[in-house]
């Protein structure tokens, strides 16, 4: 079955046929327009048993502009549908372009869009675990953007954060008693962030961006994304001047 775009393409086709095949109709027939609208316009008596009955080619004229003036409309309504149609088109075809280009902020959008659909859906992993538990570690990264993506036994809860110079580190806590199972080092051999290394404390989990230039500035604050796997750290370098 055809697309609504591709109907509505090939309605607005068969009316501008239709039109066409008018006009060369009213042609054929009376020559040109003015002798077409001539005649409608010159009312025509017809005697039918002795009695005189006037045509009324004004009203049939009038009905007929009614009817163009009709149509017109709907050819108008259904090009700007097809307009419309269009630009949405092309508009969604850029958006997913753009962010398959961008892994950081698919992988963002993807988590977020699992957060809204488990809103207000009590979360039943680790319900009565104490110590918490870091099961998994990824990473992506653009040139401009870091996001580590942690999967977790249990909701995160507090998280805190601070920055420190020389070298340049962003420090990240997840409050409470937790421990991992992943490496606890792990380097990088691009990107604006060099390494990141995992550090337990009895009353937190701690995780430390180290940036790959030791005298890089502050950047903006980390957006810190709860998921139902855990949580999403993302980390922007500031722009350049």
């Amino acid at each position: 079955m055809l697309t609504v775009f591709y109907r509505r393409f090939y309605i607005l086709l068969f009316l501008i046929w239709l039109g066409v095949v008018s006009g060369l109709f009213v042609l054929t027939v009376w020559g040109d327009f003015d002798t077409f609208i001539r005649d409608f316009n010159q009312p025509a008596q017809v005697i039918i048993n002795g009695t005189s009955i006037v045509n009324g080619s004004q009203t049939l004229m009038q009905t007929a502009k009614e009817e163009v003036t009709s149509v017109r409309r709907e050819v108008v309504h259904e090009v700007r549908k097809v307009e419309r149609d269009a630009e949405q088109f092309i508009e969604g075809n850029q958006t997913t372009k753009t962010n398959a280009s961008d892994p950081v902020k698919m992988d963002i959008q993807q988590d977020l869009a699992a957060a809204n659909r488990t809103q207000g859906v009590p979360v039943s992993k680790g319900t009565a675990v104490s110590v918490g538990m870091l099961d998994k570690l990824e990473f992506t990264h653009t040139e401009t953007e870091f996001l580590a993506r942690l999967q977790t036994s249990q909701e995160v809860g507090r998280v805190t954060y601070f920055w420190l110079d020389k070298p340049s580190k962003l420090v990240v806590d997840l409050r409470g008693k937790w421990r991992y199972s992943v490496p606890r080092v792990t380097d990088f051999i691009s990107g604006f962030v060099g390494q990141v290394v995992l550090g337990r404390h009895t009353d937190r989990l701690r995780l430390v961006f180290i940036f790959r230039n030791p005298e890089a500035e502050k950047g903006p604050s980390p957006q810190l994304i709860r998921t139902p796997q855990g949580l999403d750290i993302v980390v922007t370098e500031k722009a350049k001047q």
